[in-house]
């Protein structure tokens, strides 16, 4: 796979967590926790739903972020890996082993409740403001700083946008169906 293509998976990676975000967001929203609730005549849909872009969130940003194994991880995608991780860390407020931490309860959630259901009796979600925060960075360093001119023709170079209109369209629905 060519470096070109390689950075196009992982804004597209980066897209995917914002919009999963957003929609799992918007459903969070206490004018839209309703159609969560036990009494909703379409409870296990909006529930499915709603954990469904959470799972993905985690899933992403995990291939992004956590497993240095993924090919898309950005040890293997960014030019100076050193510079990047201290930017990172300095751009989320939080030092190696916070970050570390994060990476932990990320994984954790992913490996024995999604990509396993393990025999842990409680189920940890983990909050995503530090995921978005990092997801955010990623792309915009691909953008500014990997990238050449028409490498990512067609995909977003910002990420703020797309979340914005997902955010929207999330809402719209969910108000049409409280």
């Amino acid at each position: 796979m060519t470096r070109r293509d390689r950075l196009r998976r992982v804004v597209i990676l980066c897209r995917n967590f914002a919009r999963n975000l957003a929609y799992y967001r918007a459903g969070r929203r206490p004018e839209h926790l309703p159609l969560l609730a036990p009494e909703h005549p379409r409870v296990n849909f909006w529930r499915v739903m709603n954990a469904n872009c959470l799972d993905l969130c985690v899933l992403e940003w995990c291939k992004l972020l956590a497993s240095h194994r993924e090919k898309h991880h950005w040890s293997d995608i960014v030019s100076d890996p050193a510079g990047f991780k201290a930017q990172l860390l300095s751009y989320l407020s939080i030092d190696d082993a916070a970050f570390q931490e994060h990476i932990k309860v990320m994984r954790t959630y992913r490996n024995k409740f999604l990509a396993h259901l393990d025999s842990d009796p409680t189920m940890n979600i983990p909050a995503l403001d530090i995921a978005k925060k990092a997801v955010w960075f990623y792309h915009a360093h691909l953008v500014t700083h990997e990238a050449h001119p028409g490498d990512l023709a067609g995909l977003p170079v910002e990420l703020d946008t797309g979340y914005a209109q997902c955010e929207s369209e999330a809402c719209e629905i969910y108000e049409r169906n409280a």
